[in-house]
């Protein structure tokens, strides 16, 4: 059985600085593409409807959609699509999906690319339907920044560093399972803009939960959106991931970023 642990997650505010800081330079690599555009999915029934669409399976990863399983908080919402983007930036990617330099509630700091989820409703009153492919527009607008995935890496990943910015709804958002195997680590509540962390060790897979939608969440009207930061990773010794994620690589380091405002 391949073994796998965790680092405890922190709290580094709205201030909170990268994680390249944290990670060996030369081995260090982040993970998240400097491109804005749809994460292409492994998902037959979900394919890309911005204009880029990015494959990233030149950085030795796929991703996967989830549903949320017809669970209590979610009982309308379908299958999520996910996106990069960069904060100083506004989109129209079609389709009802609209990035503004500011959001509806979750913004990380000016020129950092992230991972950013965007909820679909599958009908708007009716029943939940697992794995369904969404009818309905993207809420708020592609705004609501909540979804399910799984990330399946090529080469075992010795150290993957995950950065999750804007978790105001406690024990809804983090790890739910490494490697096929459950281990529910969800972090708590923090303060408008708070980034936390997650530090995995021995990663080929991991399904990983952003936000809320509700109604227990206490933004009942749409949900608490989560958005990935930074995944930052460092192979096993003797091994890469990839041309294109050593690329990125060189491309990665901290820099001072100016602080944008939050909305709750």
């Amino acid at each position: 059985m391949q073994k796998f642990g965790f680092v405890v997650a922190t709290i580094l505010g709205s201030l909170g600085l990268g994680l390249a800081a944290h990670v060996p330079a030369a081995h260090a690599m982040s993970l998240i593409p400097s491109q804005e555009g749809e994460i292409k999915l492994t998902n037959t029934n979900i394919n890309c409807v911005a204009s880029t669409c990015i494959d990233t399976t030149s950085f030795g990863y796929t991703v996967t959609s989830l549903a949320y399983d017809g669970s209590p908080e979610a009982p309308n919402y379908g299958l999520s699509r996910l996106f990069v983007d960069n904060s100083a930036t506004a989109n129209d990617w079609g389709s009802g999906i609209i990035f503004k330099t500011k959001d509806a509630g979750t913004n990380p700091n000016t020129n950092e690319f992230w991972f950013r989820p965007v909820a679909y409703l599958t009908t708007p009153t009716g029943s939940f339907n697992p794995g369904q492919l969404p009818a309905v527009n993207p809420v708020e607008n592609g705004q609501l920044e909540i979804g399910r995935f799984k990330f399946e890496f090529d080469k075992t990943i010795s150290e993957l560093t995950l950065e999750f910015f804007d978790i105001e709804d406690a024990y809804k958002s983090g790890v739910l399972e490494i490697n096929g195997q459950a281990v529910a680590n969800l972090l708590n509540a923090g303060p408008d803009g708070n980034r936390q962390t997650l530090v995995l060790k021995d990663v080929q897979s991991l399904v990983l939960q952003l936000g809320n939608p509700g109604p227990d969440s206490r933004f009942r009207n749409t949900g608490d959106g989560v958005a990935l930061s930074q995944v930052v990773a460092t192979p096993e010794p003797g091994t890469v991931l990839s041309v294109g994620a050593l690329a990125v690589a060189g491309l990665f380091g901290l820099r001072q970023r100016k602080k944008v405002s939050q909305v709750g």
